[in-house]
């Protein structure tokens, strides 16, 4: 559903008449031959078809229970045959599409479709560019930004590969089927018949309850536009007044007349106020008429996020040469540098990377191996710098001092970051050492993230170690004070209450900026980018100095680095805008630009409504899939712990990214399946601390903590279109968390599931006896990326197979979703419990490594017999109970005559180990005392370690003994 669909407006100030599309011609109805019937001849006919209707459908199929939110039931609620088109396919049954949107009676949905008279509300004060530029750049060389034209595509470019050439109708194509996906989306979200309270009636302010609000569902910002439309309310039906009659054949609604179950009024309410924790907006209403208060509301797509997306891609085809240098080379071709002179292929060069036929921006997006530097030899592994933060282990360390030294070449460096492993600390050290221990420093660095809050973090990181001028961290009008920690306001600029861009020339004097990459955008609107100070800059001294010409005149770069954190969570385009800061002239002057990316492509990436490939993958992603990181020999997907590369390491290339490899959150048993899954076996467990709930009674078999619960109770569709629950699973998992409160207070407990209905569920439960528990954290499985927590409880939710495939074509739920399992099973530090169907769960990979490791290892809880199944109240197990027994038959997970499999982790191997090494140092020190200090025969050569060694003591103690 568009805009138009919504709630069809027209531009213009003031209020207008939005009028329904045209009609097909009805032809009038004659009041002598065929009268309009009065209510209850209307009624008696509608009774009499429906009545019809239910006989019919009743002679030829079952039909099944369709549910429908308790206030929406009336006497007139039936599925019809025409309307079981939107609940399933008719193929002679009929069968209930569980994915369909919620219902909505027609009386009140067709108030949407109403041409109405609109009123619009004043809009919050945006940032006047203009003024801005005019106030440090005059009018002459640097003027606004031109309005973007709209967004075309080609649907063909689509499906073909990323290049150079047609990077910017790549682009184009997808944030149009963005555009799309997100409106049809939005319109989901839509409200009905919900009541609107006073905030201030002087000021024209009121309050509305949006849920889903905190997990973006839908997504509000200061500055959007909501559709209130007041309705009349019929107080014995409770239905919007008079539509009965108008929505008849013949009735108002096919003569074109307004409908009578509103004011008439459509009011484009603006957003002043955001309190994400209640899920409450703070809308600004001008000229509202208060009757009943009771509204329909329609959200939209703000396209002016869009607009962002669409300048970068732009400006970004523009500075990409059409040359062909963005495909791979075949043979490798490295680049070696001595002095100041260049030698790349075969060619001098002055080393003036900005005069060169390849752009910067070329090398950004699309590195060769021909653009690395190759390594003359072995790293002394020895940093002489001295590091802000003392704590760094050594990857971290040489992922800084690499960054520093830029020997790599120039392309992009990139950080491999596991969960865990600190790469937001390695990328706010490589941006301290940047700006104030590199020699030449660099003066001025752009730090970025994807998001508000990943951003506030980097913010509050740098400023323990900075002085107070040097920081600013820069915020888009649109964001909430209440959303900005309070640490950081004074690092913020306001004007008229709402967050802006300092004076030119307060801006330029910061040595670091934080933003998001896409508030990044206000600088490119502000003209304060390299690519326009520089232009500023030789227009302003061509004129003062050298009359208007300039031979072999240079500027200095304003912006030294772009370093952005999590950006395997932005898309191409998103990453793009802080891009577009950074860049450097196609000529006139010098300097080097660094970029540096950390992030976690087996994570969550970008959050994307058209699932294409396209915005799915980011930057982030796509670059380490180029050969000159994954072809490494370095790569995380060729190395394993303590393993040796084939090739002489001084005949590579200097690795362009650095491997982060020490977990410093989770417990190994935690960390031992995503290690051996996503990141090659190569994480090592230094988190301390996490023996915390090691007294819990619950733990199984080798007592690890990590349990997998076995859940079978069934899962049901929300009514009121908030996804899946499942009741028997929210209560275990509030069974487990009323357990685990006893070890560890309840913030540190969370619980998280990946369907909004399982969320809702579990928090309505255990806020209630016989639980009562206010402060354990639960949410949706997205909601966590990036945090961490000292209990996890997963809840998994589905447990009917029928319906993986549409769970997998929509991007819900945790099966069949390597990278929403990954960080899911990342979050824990102390111990992590799975409630899930094994039948269910066997058919993802990832889940049934899972459960096999927890069956060989007896982290194990049984069936029990759910509350909901058959339809009869049971009283559950205990969770603490120890006398669950797995089923008799082979179990999904039993791999006992299986041959090793290779997702069997050192981390696993090393946990046995150390659980059977006071074993063997027993039977040693026992063997001693059988043997004697003159006995020497039974003395071996053998390694202590090897199997055979162990296997023999035994049996030699075994004999003695007898």
């Amino acid at each position: 559903m568009s805009y138009d669909d919504a709630f069809p407006p027209l531009p213009g100030p003031g209020f207008q008449i939005v009028r329904p599309p045209k009609r097909n011609a009805i032809p009038i109805r004659d009041p002598k031959s065929n009268p309009v019937p009065n209510g209850k001849e209307a009624k008696s006919s509608r009774n009499k078809r429906l009545s019809e209707t239910t006989s019919t459908l009743k002679t030829k199929e079952t039909l099944q229970p369709v549910k429908l939110p308790f206030s929406q039931l009336t006497a007139a609620t039936v599925v019809s045959v025409d309307h079981r088109k939107h609940l399933g396919t008719f193929n002679g049954t009929w069968n209930a599409n569980v994915y369909a949107a919620q219902f909505i009676p027609e009386a009140l949905s067709a108030v949407n479709h109403s041409y109405a008279t609109v009123i619009k509300s004043a809009c919050l004060t945006n940032i006047d560019y203009a003024d801005y530029i005019s106030r440090f750049a005059g009018k002459k060389y640097l003027t606004p930004l031109a309005c973007l034209a709209p967004i075309t595509s080609t649907n063909r470019i689509i499906n073909s590969s990323l290049t150079g050439e047609n990077y910017k109708a790549y682009f184009d194509t997808a944030l149009t089927a963005e555009i799309q996906a997100h409106t049809s989306s939005i319109s989901t979200y839509n409200l009905y018949k919900v009541p609107l309270a006073f905030k201030s009636i002087q000021q024209h302010l009121f309050e509305l309850h949006v849920p889903g609000m905190r997990e973006d569902r839908p997504q509000v910002d200061l500055g959007g536009t909501i559709m209130l439309r007041q309705l009349r309310i019929d107080r014995q039906t409770d239905l919007p007044i008079g539509m009965d009659l108008w929505l008849q054949p013949g009735g108002g609604k096919d003569r074109g007349y307004p409908a009578p179950g509103f004011t008439g009024f459509q009011y484009n309410a603006s957003v002043w106020g955001l309190q994400r924790a209640k899920e409450l907006v703070i809308l600004r209403v001008d000229g509202l008429l208060a009757e009943s208060m009771v509204f329909n509301c329609a959200f939209q797509v703000q396209l002016q996020w869009f607009d962002k997306f669409a300048r970068a891609v732009n400006d970004i085809g523009q500075q990409i040469y059409h040359d062909g240098s963005e495909g791979e080379d075949e043979a490798l071709e490295m680049s070696t540098t001595e002095g100041d002179i260049e030698v790349r292929n075969g060619q001098l060069s002055n080393g003036d990377k900005n005069e060169t036929a390849k752009s910067w921006m070329t090398q950004m997006l699309f590195p060769k191996k021909s653009d690395g530097v190759k390594q003359k030899g072995l790293p002394q592994g020895v940093f002489e710098q001295e590091f802000f933060d003392n704590m760094l282990n050594y990857e971290q360390q040489k992922a800084v001092d690499t960054i520093q030294k830029q020997n790599y070449g120039d392309i992009p460096f990139l950080i491999s970051g596991p969960p865990g492993t600190g790469k937001t600390k390695t990328i706010v050290e490589a941006a301290l050492q940047l700006a104030y221990h590199t020699s030449p420093v660099r003066k001025h660095i752009l730090l970025c993230a994807p998001s508000d809050p990943a951003a506030d973090i980097l913010a509050l990181r740098v400023k323990a170690h900075v002085p107070f001028q040097d920081l600013f961290r820069l915020n888009a009008p649109t964001r909430s004070f209440a959303e900005v920690p309070a640490a950081l306001l004074p690092h913020c600029y306001t004007v008229n209450d709402l967050f802006s861009i300092p004076d030119f020339d307060l801006l330029m004097s910061f040595k670091i900026v934080v933003t998001t990459c896409r508030d990044a955008d206000l600088l490119v609107q502000a003209r304060v980018t390299n690519r326009d100070v520089c232009k500023l800059e030789r227009g302003m001294t061509a004129a003062v100095h050298y009359g208007g010409k300039l031979d072999g005149f240079k500027t200095a770069l304003h912006w030294d680095a772009l370093l952005i954190d999590e950006a395997a969570q932005a898309t191409e385009p998103e990453a793009g805008i802080p891009l577009t800061v950074v860049a450097p002239p196609d000529h006139g002057s010098f300097g080097k630009v660094i970029f540096v990316m950390a992030g976690d492509q087996f994570q969550l990436g970008p959050r994307v409504y058209s699932r294409q490939i396209a915005l799915e993958m980011s930057l982030f992603e796509r670059l380490f899939d180029r050969p000159v990181y994954r072809d490494h020999p370095l790569a995380r997907r060729s190395l394993k712990r303590n393993s040796l590369t084939n090739q002489p390491r001084e005949e590579m290339i200097r690795p362009p990214f650095a491997n982060l490899i020490r977990n410093y959150r989770s417990h190994p048993a935690i960390l031992s399946i995503p290690s051996a899954l996503f990141y090659n076996d190569t994480l090592v467990a230094e988190a301390i601390d996490t023996d915390r709930v090691e007294g819990w009674i619950g733990w199984k078999g080798r007592g690890w903590p990590v349990l997998f619960a076995e859940n079978t109770g069934g899962d049901v569709r929300e009514l009121e279109g908030y996804g899946w629950y499942n009741i028997s699973e929210a209560k275990k998992a509030c069974d487990f968390a009323k357990s685990l409160a006893g070890h560890i207070s309840q913030s540190d407990i969370c619980i998280m599931s990946p369907f909004r209905g399982q969320v809702k569920i579990l928090r309505d439960i255990i806020r209630r006896l016989p639980y009562e528990l206010h402060n354990v954290n639960i949410g949706p499985t997205e909601a966590y990326q990036g945090l961490e927590h000292q209990f996890v409880i997963i809840c998994t939710t589905r447990t009917q197979s029928r319906y993986l495939l549409e769970d997998h074509a929509g991007g819900l739920g945790i099966i069949n979703e390597p990278k929403r399992f990954n960080v899911a099973m990342t979050r824990a530090k102390s111990g992590l419990i799975v409630i899930g169907n094994p039948e269910i769960l066997c058919k993802d990979n990832s889940w049934n490594a899972f459960g096999k490791f927890c069956w060989r290892h007896g982290l194990w809880k049984g069936f029990e017999e759910s509350e909901e199944q058959e339809g009869s109240e049971k009283s559950e197990e205990s969770p603490n109970s120890t006398n669950a027994s797995p089923p008799k038959k082979k179990h999904v997970w039993d791999s006992s005559d299986e041959p090793t499999p290779s997702y069997i982790s050192s981390l696993e191997t090393g946990m046995i180990y150390a659980e059977e090494q006071p074993i063997r140092e027993g039977q040693r020190q026992r063997l001693r005392k059988l043997r004697g200090s003159n006995n020497q025969s039974l003395m071996t050569t053998q390694d202590e370690e090897d199997a055979m060694w162990t296997s023999g003591i035994a049996a030699e103690l075994a004999l003695r003994e007898e």
